[in-house]
């Protein structure tokens, strides 16, 4: 291993702290992505030399002086990573920074960690002073949080600043106690400039502004920063990028504030530094304290509540768990305060969900000792459970918010809280019962919240959801166990259904009185597990006011009403319940309530589907129960008015098809076929769900039977005049595909295809695109070598040609919706699959390129990548195993897998690489086994590339294909923009595609490239157009190395010009891309030969030859390199 390493060290490559290396990972820095930042910095900090080059230093601080100060987040936290770094990283800093700060007098400010504490400070003073003066200015050139930021990663981060700042003088106190009364004013002045009312203190407004005051208070600075006089206009739909600036300036900053004091607290409280004295007293504290209360309790905006959330339980953990009894006062006198706001009458709207003061609350309780009693979290419960409790007074106003509906939001709040956890149970009974009972409150904003407060206690009670089926095993907990963890509930809940099912005074049959809460009461019934045995039959007293709920007038309630018997009902009880619901079905000439009917139906129809699924009824028991079901048959019948009960018999009948008789089901499918085939008279309400249900159930029992006449009456449903059921139809080919393997396929196959004229005539715009949808998922099923499987669309049909026709002309079209136009487009690919009309071919492969491109649409990308799937790999076959009819189509159709394998969308990725396997299994002739395996996008990239080489490299128009897909590399221009002074704005437009990584295609190209260069200048067919190509590519490449040259003699690797340069991803692409190019160029000169290619110089003016661009190549690596700009040397 020594040997191997003092090798790899005299030659060079084990020195990995080389200033180049240093350059690539600060450019790292300006990543947008915060892992790549902080991996960055961790590498820096912990590996690379303690100290940098001095002018490294000194350009590094500009240029992170210059971040620091971006309106845009991600580079000024990019600046604030930066300046940690030039600390850690600098023996000069005091010297750099001393001519940036004011106060120069005192001789701590020698000490490295005081004077740059002292830069920081000035710099956010500086900042201050600017916003004071014009905020506008400030939100675009000073924005107050990068210094922030900075200020937090240095003092927090910094494992010895504290300390080091302690140590080096006596006045370190008061150095914080400065920053912490500067930070103090800034957030009063922000808040003040959201109020509107910059020169006055935020402390004297009681409650934070609405909306619509931030907007017009935000509007005027922008009047004023523009220099306008202010004038009364309509309110703007969209906010102005002024508005945007300052909005974020403000926001941001604030969150920035609560992180950096709350962080400063643990840090300067805890172990190595508290131990040596602290650093902040008792009235910094209380500072701090103001300043939090201040930001939680005047501030609408949640992300600068949330984020100052982070910073104050940091806070309030550290002082409650103080050793000092002033210290723990703190917070604890802070929740009073805040309890204090809940019960003082406000004269104006607080806040939407009461904005930060359940945050307030919260943060302070979470800060206790977990490990002990919880105090303040009884004491606050205690109080806002009985403030949440008190009757709404007579005189209640709607448009101010009222205690009650404050104390339900901080009851949500609470709950929802992850840091109290189990902590809150304790008090989830009352809290579950004072939820319901507001809900029948007169107030909306009271059952607002109430209903809000009851979804957090179902979602801490019994759990998160984990699948989307609520009677999944891994959600909830058993009824049995809910209510021995919560037995009170038990007879508040049934107390509640009682309610619910007692008639009204007055009330007919099938009219119940109406309980607010009872919907709510029969969800929380409904997520309990079912499938526990109830041996002391604790929850038979559920059973009747359930039932009895089958009658309720709101369908709603019906509906839920069924799912809550399923988890009620024990598996036991499954037979005689469903035997006592079947039973209690009425005959044809009984008197019946239709709720209640269309309610117990809805019963027997959940039951049965969880008795089902869990094998629990005998054989004997689902013989009785099928016989008692087949008896009521006349509520399917049209003698039966109600067609929502209709639905649900059906539905049932359904369930129970393979035990029914074959007597039934056939007077079943006749009287259902009747009843499609016979025109409505009226509209009746419901009757297209019906209708749509029967057509779904014949469609089901053609292929249950796989009768041949069965499976041709279905078909011709997709010609009913009815448009319910042809969509109904269309619906069930295209989503369930039971039809698969089944003699209706083709049957279905060849009904879609006759049929297609006619719906396209139609244009129909949901039928059609659901007829397209299903045409497709009929017609396109391939077999493993991408052949489609079934009967092949004829192509010499007549209509086909006008089918595909009036397909492409939608598609050229383009104006309707992306889900018609992408079924539209995998439609007439299929149409195209068999046919030879080249003009057609052509425009098809116009329009799957225009889809294919990142602008387009992810639905159509998506449909550009599944044709090639379908259709492309056997128009690429037939390329390739015959006198190629379409080369060039061919051609065009593997490029635009190439596009679509670097699609930013995975299933895109996905469906193209299947495009990619498939082609390459038939090129290759792989074996079946290995033909089925699908490769990765990144593989399938490269099985293109080798096919475009192999098979379609005999002209340069495959060559023109490869470097198409390189990045633009016009130095000039991306130089230039790079000089360019930064447009103040908040976003840059981005990539359409992030995905592509343009640089790493480039080296991918390469090889490929070089190969077919070969190729072609080898060939005495094409030697001459790839000297040609020299000749005109050699001025264009040679010009742009000398703009790479030029730019880097202008000043040091370590001047901040080319310092912002590194985190410029379209510099990195062109320069990339250039050199690629320019192997290439060097590469065909060298195969051309000495005469042809001093020919190519003397015919480009150049005088270039292989040596001279050899040369140039390698000279232009080694300055791009020197500044950090690494490019392997490809190939040279």
């Amino acid at each position: 291993m020594c040997a191997l390493i003092n090798w790899s060290r005299e030659r060079g490559r084990w020195d990995f702290f080389t200033e180049s290396n240093l350059l690539v990972l600060l450019g790292c820095l300006h990543d947008g992505t915060n892992e790549i930042r902080e991996l960055t910095a961790e590498l820096l900090g912990k590996f690379f030399p303690p100290c940098f080059p001095e002018t490294l230093t000194a350009a590094l601080l500009e240029h992170a002086g210059k971040a620091m100060c971006s309106p845009r987040v991600q580079e000024a936290q990019a600046g604030a990573i930066m300046m940690k770094i030039v600390y850690q990283k600098s023996e000069t800093l005091s010297s750099l920074v001393k001519n940036n700060c004011k106060e120069r007098n005192d001789s701590a400010q020698d000490v490295k960690s005081v004077s740059f504490l002292l830069y920081l400070l000035c710099e956010l003073d500086d900042h201050y002073i600017t916003a004071t003066r014009d905020m506008l200015q400030a939100a675009r050139t000073r924005p107050i949080h990068g210094v922030i930021t900075t200020l937090q990663r240095y003092l927090v981060e910094v494992p010895d600043a504290l300390i080091s700042i302690q140590k080096a003088t006596t006045n370190g106190q008061d150095i914080l106690s400065r920053l912490v009364e500067t930070v103090r004013k800034i957030s009063m002045f922000l808040l003040g400039v959201l109020y509107g009312n910059q020169s006055s203190s935020s402390e004297e407004q009681e409650a934070p502004p609405s909306f619509a005051d931030m907007g017009n208070a935000i509007q005027s600075l922008i009047t004023q920063g523009r220099g306008l006089e202010q004038q009364d206009g309509g309110d703007a739909v969209l906010l102005s990028e002024e508005h945007s600036l300052i909005l974020t300036c403000c926001w941001v900053s604030l969150k920035e504030i609560g992180i950096l004091l709350g962080s400063l607290v643990e840090k300067a409280l805890a172990p190595p530094t508290a131990s040596t004295g602290s650093l902040l007293s008792i009235e910094d504290l209380k500072t701090i304290a103001k300043v939090f209360q201040e930001i939680l309790l005047k501030c609408r905006h949640w992300g600068a509540v949330e984020g100052c959330c982070v910073g104050f339980t940091k806070f309030c953990s550290v002082l409650l768990n103080h050793h000092n009894p002033d210290v723990k006062a703190i917070p604890r006198r802070m929740l009073e305060q805040g309890l204090s706001v809940l019960s003082t009458p406000r004269s104006s709207s607080v806040t939407r969900r009461a904005a930060g003061l359940p945050m307030l609350i919260l943060c302070i309780v979470v800060g206790e000792d977990a490990s002990k009693s919880r105090p303040l979290l009884a004491h606050s419960m205690s109080v806002v459970l009985e403030i949440a409790g008190t009757p709404l007074p007579d005189d209640w106003d709607q448009t101010l918010d009222l205690q009650q509906v404050c104390a339900v939001h901080i009851l949500q709040t609470l709950v929802r809280g992850s840091g109290l956890g189990v902590a809150m149970l304790q008090f989830a009974t009352a809290m579950t019962i004072l939820s319901l009972k507001a809900l029948s409150s007169p107030c909306w904003a009271m059952r607002n919240a109430a209903i809000q407060l009851f979804s957090a206690l179902c979602a801490r009670m019994l759990g998160q959801r984990r699948s989307r089926d609520d009677s999944s095993a891994q959600n909830g907990m058993s009824p049995p166990a809910f209510f021995t963890h919560y037995p009170e509930l038990k007879g508040f809940l049934l107390q509640e259904l009682q309610r619910a099912g007692d008639p009204g005074q007055g009330s007919g049959e099938g009219r119940l009185r109406l309980i607010p809460s009872l919907h709510s009461v029969l969800t929380l019934l409904a997520r309990l597990q079912p499938g526990v045995e109830d041996e002391a039959r604790s929850l038979s007293v559920f059973l009747d006011p359930l039932l009895r709920l089958a009658g309720s007038p709101i369908y709603a309630v019906r509906v839920m009403a069924a799912k809550a018997l399923v988890a009620m009902v024990s598996p036991s009880e499954h037979k005689t319940v469903l035997l006592r619901l079947v039973g209690e079905l009425p005959g044809r000439k009984t008197p019946c309530s239709h709720n209640h009917l269309h309610g117990q139906l809805l019963q027997i129809e959940a039951l049965l589907a969880r008795a089902l699924d869990t094998n629990e009824l005998q054989p004997d028991a689902m013989q009785s129960l099928v016989l008692q079901f087949e008896s009521r048959a006349w509520l399917v019948m049209s003698s039966q008015q109600c067609p929502l009960i209709r639905s649900a018999y059906l539905r049932v009948a359904t369930m129970l098809i393979r035990k029914c008789s074959e007597s039934f089901l056939e007077h079943l499918q006749e009287a259902l076929t009747k009843e499609l085939h016979t025109p409505t008279c009226r509209l009746q309400l419901g009757s297209a769900v019906f209708r749509q249900a029967a057509a779904r159930f014949l469609c089901d029992e053609a292929v249950r039977t796989g009768a041949a006449e069965k499976a041709d009456q279905a078909s011709q449903l997709l010609m009913m005049e009815d448009p319910d059921i042809r969509l109904a139809v269309v619906t069930w080919i295209a989503e369930g595909q039971r039809w698969k393997c089944t003699p209706m396929w083709n049957v279905l196959k060849k009904a879609l295809k006759d049929n297609l004229q006619t719906v396209l005539e139609e244009r129909s715009g949901e039928h059609l695109k659901v007829y397209l949808e299903a045409f497709v998922a009929v017609t396109g099923v391939t077999d493993r070598e991408g052949q489609i499987r079934g009967c092949p669309v004829p192509p010499s049909e007549p209509d086909t040609g006008e089918c595909v026709e009036a397909l492409l002309s939608m598609l050229e079209r383009a104006q309707s919706s992306p889900d018609l136009l992408s079924h539209a487009l995998c439609a007439a690919s299929l149409l195209l699959a068999d046919s030879t009309d080249t003009p057609l071919l052509e425009r098809w492969c116009e329009v799957l390129e225009r889809h294919s491109d990142p602008d387009s649409t992810e639905t159509l990308r998506l449909a550009a990548a599944r044709s090639l799937q379908l259709v492309g790999v056997a128009l690429v076959q037939k390329a390739l195993n015959t006198p190629a009819p379409h080369p060039a189509l061919a051609r065009r159709l593997v490029n635009t897998g190439v596009y679509l394998l670097q699609d930013e969308d995975p299933q895109v990725r996905g469906e193209a690489a299947k495009f990619a396997s498939l082609v390459n299994s038939l090129w290759r002739k792989l074996p079946g086994e290995r033909s089925c395996l699908h490769v990765q996008s990144s593989k399938g990239l490269l099985c293109l590339f080798e096919l475009l080489l192999q098979e379609f490299g005999a002209g340069l128009e495959t060559l023109e294909l490869f470097l198409s897909h390189l990045p633009e590399s016009d130095m000039g221009s991306v130089l230039q923009e790079l000089e360019e002074p930064e447009s103040v704005s908040l976003y840059e437009q981005d990539e359409a595609n992030v995905f592509a990584e343009p640089a790493v295609i480039s080296q991918l190209l390469l090889p490929y490239l070089l190969q077919l260069t070969e190729k072609l200048a080898f060939s005495s067919d094409h030697r001459e157009r790839v000297a040609h190509w020299v000749t005109t590519n050699t001025a264009g490449i040679l010009q742009n190395m000398g703009c790479c040259k030029l730019w880097c003699s202008r000043g040091a690797a370590a001047a901040p010009g080319p310092l912002a340069a590194l985190g410029c991803p379209r510099l990195h692409s062109a320069v990339t891309a250039l050199f690629v190019r320019a192997t290439v160029l060097l590469h065909a000169m060298e195969i051309l030969g000495e005469e042809q290619a001093a020919r190519t110089g003397k015919g480009t003016g150049t005088g270039c030859t292989p040596q001279r661009l050899r040369s140039e190549l390698e000279e232009t690596h080694r300055l791009l390199t020197q500044h950090g700009i690494f490019i392997p040397l490809l190939h040279l």
